[in-house]
């Protein structure tokens, strides 16, 4: 495997990786990796927080014959730009310009160029994909559904558990925290972002990325469906059923558009870092939890599951680049 560091010109000078196999005489299929929110690093990484998700993505499909790109976000890393002034429409935007980097690498046939996205990146290859058509999306933890859903989920998922937590520790937390409570601070933070036109606003004395979630919001489940409706390119949607950040139950609205073109997996003992959990899902207990998953490697049904589906419909011999 051949591993460069290389510019993404967009907006703002992108610091990304680029993953070729072994022989660049070769045309092969492309694949840009498309991360989740947050202030993690081309490889999935935060200071204290290594998962290696995206790196171990990268490794594993460069090992199956194509060409990754992975790259820093705005603001983080060695890109440029400011991380909290950058909205929905601007992480768009740079994808579109990684699918054209790769499209000028020789070793890429520029017709077999796919996204894959984890997490939020689910959402935004879903609307980059009606932009800017390219051969196939692979969507991880999040495909078939908006942001606002995403995060609403979540906070229920955390009033359920402190209501079943048992002990002083469940008496008292269910003190602090009602669904009630949780759903009208939400829909305060919801309502004073769509009521701003800042880019950067300050939520209980912390910088929040206004612009970002305001973007968001204007996409809703339905918008995302009709979507999906609407690809015509290969589609695998896969969700683990121990992740505690994506609602698993979307698939099946994805799978009620019986689109042919569409495979939609759930992994059973899947979390949302892409390993093996066997333990009882919690949102309270999350971040203990991944930090215990970070010598795992990826699940092994996930990588041959995607293995298989990349066989299917991108297994063509590669041409040898002119």
């Amino acid at each position: 495997m051949i591993e460069k560091e290389v510019v993404v010109n967009g907006e703002y000078e992108l610091s990304a990786t680029l993953t070729i196999p072994e022989n660049e005489e070769e045309r092969f299929p492309a694949i840009v990796i498309v991360p989740g929110t947050g202030g993690a690093d081309r490889d999935g990484n935060m200071k204290n927080f290594e998962m290696n998700i995206y790196k171990k993505l990268a490794d594993f499909l460069t090992g199956l014959g194509f060409v990754t790109i992975r790259y820093d976000k705005r603001g983080i890393g060695k890109s440029k730009g400011v991380s909290y002034e950058t909205g929905m429409h601007d992480l768009m935007d740079d994808i579109i310009h990684n699918i054209k980097y790769l499209e000028g690498v020789p070793s890429v046939d520029p017709k077999r160029i796919l996204l894959l996205g984890h997490s939020e990146g689910c959402i935004l290859n879903t609307i980059v994909q009606q932009k800017y058509p390219v051969a196939g999306l692979i969507l991880i933890a999040g495909a078939g559904t908006g942001l606002k859903t995403a995060m609403q989920s979540q906070n229920l998922m955390i009033v359920k558990e402190v209501q079943a937590m048992k002990g002083l520790k469940g008496m008292l937390l269910r003190r602090l925290v009602s669904e009630k409570g949780v759903i009208d601070k939400q829909n305060k933070l919801f309502n004073k972002v769509l009521e701003s036109n800042e880019d950067v606003m300050k939520i209980q004395s912390q910088k929040f990325p206004a612009k970002w979630l305001r973007e968001h919001l204007h996409y809703n489940d339905e918008q995302i469906l009709a979507m999906l409706k609407e690809t015509q390119c290969p589609v695998l949607a896969i969700v683990g059923d121990k992740d505690v950040q994506t609602d698993s139950e979307a698939l099946k609205e994805i799978k009620a558009l019986e689109k042919t073109n569409m495979t939609c997996l759930t992994i059973p003992n899947m979390d949302h870092v892409l390993r093996e959990y066997t333990g009882e899902k919690s949102v309270l207990n999350v971040k203990k939890q991944y930090k215990e998953q970070i010598i795992k490697p990826l699940h092994p049904v996930l990588e041959s599951e995607i293995k298989l589906w990349l066989l299917q419909y991108f297994g063509e011999e590669p041409t040898i680049a002119e």
